[in-house]
């Protein structure tokens, strides 16, 4: 059986590094990492996730760009965005697009664990 599959987007090494060490930890995922809009769209071409994690903040553009075309590559896809931009207005966006949860930066890894399970267990209506 393959495992899932999960793209963690985020510019900076050391966060995506951070997500990276405590998946492999705690989860049985395929973990796939990018830095950028412009290297998710590469990535998507020979990949399709299940999972992924979005900051919003990104050096080449805002993650939220990114929800329509992951959905495109996988309509069951699930987003949980994880942005120190955690307002009404992003939450409703993201609530809009689509996206499963929206966490807050910083946060304690129980509360990242937490999140992640919800996410891999999460039906496309519920968000958190």
């Amino acid at each position: 059986m393959q495992r899932s599959k999960i793209l963690i987007v985020d510019d900076e090494k050391d966060i995506r590094d951070l997500y990276c060490s405590i998946i492999d930890r705690h989860f049985d995922l395929e973990i796939y990492t990018a830095t950028s809009l412009m290297q998710v769209k590469s990535v998507l071409e020979s990949l399709v996730p299940d999972y992924v994690l979005l900051d919003l903040n990104l050096h080449d553009g805002e993650g939220f760009d990114l929800i329509p075309v992951l959905f495109k590559v996988n309509p069951k896809i699930k987003i949980l965005i994880i942005s120190a931009f955690s307002h009404c207005k992003e939450k409703q966006r993201a609530v809009e697009l689509g996206a499963v949860g929206l966490l807050a930066k910083p946060f304690e890894t129980s509360v990242f664990t937490e999140h992640l399970q919800m996410m891999t267990n999460a039906s496309k209506n519920s968000f958190y």
